[in-house]
């Protein structure tokens, strides 16, 4: 068996060395030969842009939006979010003993209202927060009763959020009455 593999080994270098042997010494003494000073040539780099998809365009968006408002924590929406999901799958109560309410938590770091309905549920989507609007323009919506803890309940007035609850929460927050 020690000989077989000694065989191997020896095939194996003998190969590598005559890999090496066969380049053409010819083809080594017609390249010319450069002197100390070398030039560069100036290289062409293609560059290729990578298209964002519109939805990640909208979301970037939304996220830079809810991040230039005053009163927003985004370092702490995300450290809230990764609590969250150490808690439970997506789009679940997200509830915690220590922690209080999350779903709540990081709704009133993100600081929704004021912002369009449009970049508040890309924000809460892209948080996997359940949501709904329960009132739009001064009309109450109908809903259904089941109870789900840190669902955000929002009011729409115009296309603008006017007031947000977390079920199991804090009481429903208007910054504008009807």
């Amino acid at each position: 068996m020690k000989k077989i593999v000694v065989e191997v080994l020896l095939l194996l270098v003998f190969a590598t060395c005559s890999c090496a042997a066969t380049q053409d010494p010819k083809l080594e003494d017609s390249a010319p030969r450069t002197s100390s000073t070398t030039t560069r040539v100036p290289q062409t780099t293609t560059s290729t842009s990578i298209e964002k998809p519109p939805e990640l365009l909208r979301l970037e968006e939304a996220w830079d939006l809810a991040a230039a408002r005053p009163g927003a924590d985004i370092g702490q929406v995300f450290q809230l979010f990764r609590l969250k999901q150490s808690l439970g799958p997506k789009n679940m109560a997200c509830y915690d003993e220590v922690s209080g309410d999350v779903c709540e938590q990081i709704v009133e770091a993100i600081n929704i209202v004021g912002l369009p309905e449009e970049h508040v549920t890309l924000l809460l989507d892209s948080l996997e927060l359940p949501h709904r609007v329960i009132e739009r323009d001064c009309e109450l919506l109908m809903v259904t009763q089941e109870f789900i803890a840190g669902r955000v309940n929002l009011a729409i007035a115009e296309g603008t959020v006017t007031g947000w609850a977390s079920e199991g929460g804090r009481n429903f927050d208007q910054s504008r009455n009807c």
